[in-house]
């Protein structure tokens, strides 16, 4: 009797619908047999409101990437047709042409499967082939490895920074040798360059700062203190720490907010680094994205380099977090590598990735064996 009972529910499990789309029901709900539909519900009850904003954003956007994958691949986004084989094609098409690094790709698969799971739970007949992403493999990850600037790269790093103002100069007999180009901030994007290689700070939890955050707060305080301090950084896994400034840091950062963000700022103005007021899609209080940090550094880099002719000291394309992964190498050689020290502050609870930081890049270890 049990084992009728078990065979029927076998068969029930994999039978095929029809090609139209069927109307699957959860807590009294309809929900159409599509990708998409399921994506909506999923991230409405179980993703927002109960992951953070900027999760929530990441999730919908790698599902919706699925949702289009299915899309292309079939001309229909059913989802009660879906096998391991489509993830598996989904996996190698993120990948494919180093599209995306394996770490990204990875975050891709476990949010299909935290998805799919979902549905699962919700109505056993959504996937009558059951869960797709089952024995999915993620891609392998790179060797841990930091992408630290060498002393000689931050050093030529730094003369550049204290001399951009000409590069953001207009050319031309007709313009004055001070113009700047009218969204052009030196001294800001000086200050965020310096901030991120003396303190490690990740370009969101830059963004995110406010200037009360910031002690002291002023120009001429900045100048004369010997010590600056930045609180309350919100970092990954709602941890929250605080950082100490250096003195280049202090003295553009003293510069910045004397000479450019008065003019960019207004009465919702709270984040220390602000857009041009000039740029009319700036978002409301002036607040930068994420993504002009990687533009700034992006530039600087560029400049940097084209100064150089030796291939050795050149940085680009020069990242935020290569910024974070040299403030993090030297802050391990000058504590002895202290793991707790490196917890304070950079944000990190996994021993993973405090190790990753002890561990010289290659060039650095290059330069070891040559002075033996």
């Amino acid at each position: 009797m049990s084992g009728q009972a078990v065979s029927r529910s076998s068969q029930d499990r994999i039978r095929l619908p029809s090609r139209k789309a069927v109307a699957l029901v959860t807590a009294g709900v309809e929900v159409s047999d599509s990708v998409a539909a399921w994506t909506v519900r999923y991230l409405d009850l179980a993703v927002r409101g109960v992951r953070s904003a900027e999760v929530a954003s990441k999730i919908a956007a790698h599902l919706a990437r699925f949702g289009e994958y299915v899309m292309d691949a079939y001309g229909h986004d059913r989802l009660s047709a879906l096998v391991r084989r489509d993830v598996v094609g989904w996996r190698d098409h993120l990948a494919g042409a180093g599209a995306l690094a394996p770490a990204t790709v990875n975050a891709h698969l476990a949010s299909l499967s935290a998805f799919t799971t979902w549905v699962d739970a919700q109505n056993a007949t959504a996937l009558p082939h059951g869960d797709p992403t089952t024995g999915v493999r993620g891609l392998a990850l790179p060797a841990l490895e930091p992408r630290a600037l060498t002393e000689a790269q931050v050093r030529s790093l730094k003369s550049v920074l204290d001399r951009l103002g000409p590069h953001y100069q207009l050319k031309g007999r007709r313009r004055a040798s001070e113009d700047v180009h009218g969204h052009g901030r030196p001294c800001r994007d000086r200050a965020i360059v310096y901030l991120l290689l003396s303190t490690g700070l990740r370009r969101e939890e830059l963004v995110r700062l406010n200037l009360t955050q910031v002690t002291p707060d002023t120009p001429g305080e900045l100048r004369a203190a010997k010590r600056v301090r930045i609180s309350g950084v919100r970092g990954k896994g709602a941890t929250s720490r605080h950082v100490f400034v250096s003195s280049d840091a202090r003295a553009a950062l003293a510069d910045y907010l004397e000479r450019e963000r008065p003019r960019d700022a207004d009465a919702a103005s709270d984040a220390v680094f602000l857009s041009a007021a000039s740029i009319a899609s700036r978002r409301a209080g002036g607040r930068l994205s994420p993504r002009s940090i990687n533009t700034i550094c992006e530039q600087i880099g560029r400049w940097h380099d084209a100064e150089h002719a030796d291939p050795v000291r050149h940085v680009s394309p020069l990242r935020p977090h290569d910024l974070r992964h040299t403030f993090a190498f030297r802050l391990a050689a000058e504590t002895g590598a202290d793991a707790y020290e490196l917890q304070r502050r950079l944000g990190h609870a996994s021993g993973r990735y405090i190790d990753r930081y002890t561990n010289p890049p290659e060039q650095i270890a290059a330069g070891y064996i040559e002075r033996m």
